[in-house]
């Protein structure tokens, strides 16, 4: 989905809560309790009620938006902006994108959902042929005489390029 058809679809904070919550009925909510399976919704208060024990059960609750006070819709179009692509998307720009002060809590959504994003790929084997991209790296030299840059003047090696990314400090304790 793109930015455009989000947008659309997700006008406001309402239809994203509606999105979640008929995922979350989809899914199956489970009380943390008594582990009852059937619960009914407060609309007063965006959350499910247990029918046994009559425990509260967050919109967010189980899911990657836990112990977070950002609206459903920010997650939302954080996921969106993180995953819609093929190019880097850092925190600063995030955070830029979505028009929030504070860098903290971007910094800690973003490394949550790349952290459900990867857990999301573990799940998934690579076989057969497998892809990878190259890339002309080197310095470009002009030509002193002209003053001009010249196809020839140009030094660069070609390079196989392989990139891994991985979490290189504790999101929660920075």
């Amino acid at each position: 989905m793109n930015i455009i058809n989000f947008i659309n679809r997700f006008p406001d904070e309402p239809t994203c809560i509606e999105f979640i919550k008929i995922q979350r009925i989809k899914q199956g909510v489970v009380c943390k309790r008594c582990s009852c399976t059937k619960h009914y919704w407060l609309e007063n208060k965006k959350s499910f009620q247990c029918s046994s024990c009559g425990f509260r059960t967050s919109i967010k609750s189980g899911t990657v938006m836990e112990h977070s006070n950002l609206p459903i819709r920010v997650w939302m179009l954080a996921i969106i902006f993180i995953s819609a692509t093929n190019k880097g998307f850092s925190a600063a720009e995030l955070q830029r994108q979505l028009g929030l002060k504070r860098y903290e809590p971007v910094f800690r959504m973003y490394h949550k959902i790349r952290v459900v994003m990867r857990k999301r790929d573990d799940s998934y084997r690579l076989e057969g042929m497998i892809e990878y991209d190259e890339a002309f790296v080197g310095k470009s030299v002009s030509d002193k005489t002209k003053g001009k840059r010249s196809r020839d003047s140009q030094k660069q090696s070609k390079v196989a390029v392989m990139a891994e990314s991985t979490v290189l400090e504790d999101p929660n304790s920075g």
